[in-house]
């Protein structure tokens, strides 16, 4: 294939799931139609994929799969220093234990070299050299641990960073990642093969959204180390994931020219977790605003009654049972009330089943419906207040959405929903005053007592409606993100062009986005 502009990196999102970055990836490509587009997209196994949610975009010209648990078998043949590979890749993996990656480079070309690399996703699933390089380490680090389960931690900790070091990978001028981990090193890959750029965005935090899933995992055995007193730890193993993720954020970081994230709060823990602030902007999300304004100037059909929303899919990140927890509180004190649940239930079908039965047990009736996939211009106008009772969030579109229809809102404190409602660190953003208000995470009460609030309280309802509208005009407006992605995608392909007639000259990226 050709060589495209940019090259997307994207894990477990696009086009196969439905979500934030999702969004954000298909109005940027569908936005910017003169620049090709190849796409990579990281997932864990093929049998895990269903169906495109969307319709990839004419300028998409390359669409790539990795499936990190479906191993590419390559025997290959007997290789010229393999010897010294097996050795190297000992050294690497031992200095990894100890946080150190400054093998990374020579590891990467060392094993994907040429057309028979010198260790391949087979030998480490089946040879003998990676099982006793395993028990060496296992001997020197962890001798009190069960060998069994640390051998299989290690095997399933390399095996995907051996499925990217073979991936085909598209030539592009630039890569660009969606978050670090799988994505940011096969971009940091990229990059090193083809001599190009590379762009990070950072949703949400990654390293901090994998601390979350590996604490609460069931897969990740929690050991107890053996001694004269056996005590419960806080996992070894869990601790080697973690490690995993953290040396996979620290080389995205390391090799990014540019390293993006949507709001304050975020920009300072890349940085507290090592990344260059020298590198670092921020490119909120963006949205039709104009579009989603129009929607809050049509009467609504009922008045009498109040209408609440939660926007979203129904899986456990969103936590939806606190939302109907807060419903039957709310229900119970305020009569004329319509709660509603609009989103994907597909996701996670068992958590759906749970949600319907709570609502049951809570005898909720018709004052609790759930909508499935709706077109939104349709409840827009009609919702008093939106509700998002999240664990983990990075900066909803849903919230932006309902600030520049006019609807006041209730969202837990997390990811950028806290800048969104009160204002982040734009000159006057805060001085337009709130246009919500944040609770706690999983706290029915409190989210109840505050849709109450604004449910009663016409006065405070109509400052954050204005509020709301004004913040989202101002500061998240959606050409205002391309233009500025468009300065960052020109300035990777002019400085490739200029490199190869004067490898003198530079571009100034950051001076690029300003301009914007």
């Amino acid at each position: 294939m050709s060589r495209t502009d940019v090259c997307l990196i994207l894990e477990g999102s696009y086009p196969y799931v439905v979500g934030g970055v999702s969004t954000w990836t298909h109005h940027l490509i569908s936005n910017l139609p003169d620049i090709s587009f190849s796409i990579v997209y990281i997932g864990v196994s093929k049998h895990t994929v269903q169906r495109m949610e969307y319709r990839l975009p004419e300028n998409v010209k390359q669409f790539n799969e990795i499936y990190l648990l479906d191993p590419v078998i390559i025997k290959g043949t007997r290789r010229r220093f393999r010897r010294s590979a097996w050795r190297e890749l000992e050294a690497f993996i031992n200095d990894l234990e100890h946080g150190d990656i400054s093998r990374f480079d020579a590891i990467a070309e060392l094993l994907t070299g040429g057309d028979d690399p010198a260790i391949t996703p087979y030998d480490i699933l089946y040879s003998r050299q990676f099982f006793d390089i395993i028990s060496r380490l296992y001997r020197k680090h962890f001798p009190n641990l069960s060998f069994l389960d640390y051998f299989w931690t290690c095997r399933f900790l390399l095996l995907p960073l051996f499925q990217l070091l073979y991936a085909p990978l598209p030539e592009a001028s630039i890569y660009h990642a969606t978050c670090t981990g799988y994505a940011g090193m096969l971009g940091a890959l990229g990059k090193k093969r083809y001599g190009a750029s590379l762009a990070l965005t950072e949703h949400g935090i990654y390293t901090r959204e994998r601390m979350i899933e590996i604490s609460q995992s069931p897969h990740i055995y929690n050991e107890v180390e053996i001694g004269f007193v056996p005590r419960r730890r806080l996992g070894l193993l869990q601790s080697l994931w973690m490690n995993k993720f953290r040396l996979l954020s620290k080389i995205a970081y390391d090799e990014a020219d540019s390293i993006i994230t949507l709001y304050g709060g975020n920009q300072r823990t890349q940085i507290k977790d090592g990344a260059d602030p020298a590198k670092c902007s921020i490119i909120p999300n963006g949205i039709d605003v104009k579009r989603y304004a129009a929607l809050g100037d049509q009467p609504s059909d009922d008045r009498e009654t109040k209408h609440v929303a939660l926007v979203g899919r129904i899986s456990p990140i969103k936590d939806v049972k606190t939302y109907i927890r807060a419903a039957r509180l709310v229900i119970d004190r305020f009569e004329d009330v319509i709660f509603y649940v609009l989103g994907t239930p597909d996701e996670d079908v068992e958590y759906y089943e749970e949600c319907r039965a709570l609502a049951e047990l809570m005898e909720l009736g018709d004052r609790l419906r759930f909508m499935g996939n709706v077109d939104m211009s349709e409840y827009y106008p009609r919702l008093d207040v939106l509700v998002l009772t999240s664990v983990s969030e990075a900066q909803p579109f849903v919230l932006i959405e309902a600030m520049a229809v006019g609807i006041p809102c209730v969202a837990t404190n997390v990811g950028g929903c806290f800048e969104l409602l009160y204002g982040g660190d734009s000159p006057g953003d805060r001085e337009l005053g709130a246009a919500g208000v944040v609770t706690n995470v999983n706290s029915p009460e409190e989210t109840a007592d505050r849709v109450i609030e604004l449910l009663t309280n016409d006065a405070m309802a109509e400052r954050m409606t204005e509020a709301g509208r004004a913040r989202a005009l101002g500061y998240y407006q959606r050409q205002s993100v391309i233009d500025r992605y468009r300065a960052l995608y020109g300035y990777a392909v002019g400085r490739e062009n200029a490199a190869k007639t004067d490898p003198k000259e530079s571009l100034d990226l950051k001076t690029a986005l300003r301009e914007v």
